[in-house]
């Protein structure tokens, strides 16, 4: 059931995972979610331009995109708050 879901996600997934991080966000000052709705928002986008990404490499795009960013934010939100 979980392997047929994840062949079949669309752009509207994501999309739908971005906005609701975007209001969980609201709720949580923290930051977090706000970079990972941005990346699986703009997943949506570059799978309205290319559908083409299997399942296995939009989570790797997702993985490898809000990992990175996740780690800058952490370290950005540190040095914010040590001034």
């Amino acid at each position: 059931m979980l392997l047929t879901f994840l062949q079949g996600l669309s752009p509207w997934h994501w999309l739908s995972l971005g906005i609701l991080l975007l209001i969980v966000e609201v709720f949580d000052a923290g930051g977090y979610l706000l970079w990972l709705a941005l990346v699986a928002t703009g997943l949506a986008l570059l799978l309205q331009v290319l559908p083409d990404f299997s399942w296995k490499l939009q989570l790797l795009l997702f993985v490898s995109l809000s990992t990175p960013l996740l780690l800058l934010w952490k370290r950005w939100r540190r040095y914010l708050l040590d001034r």
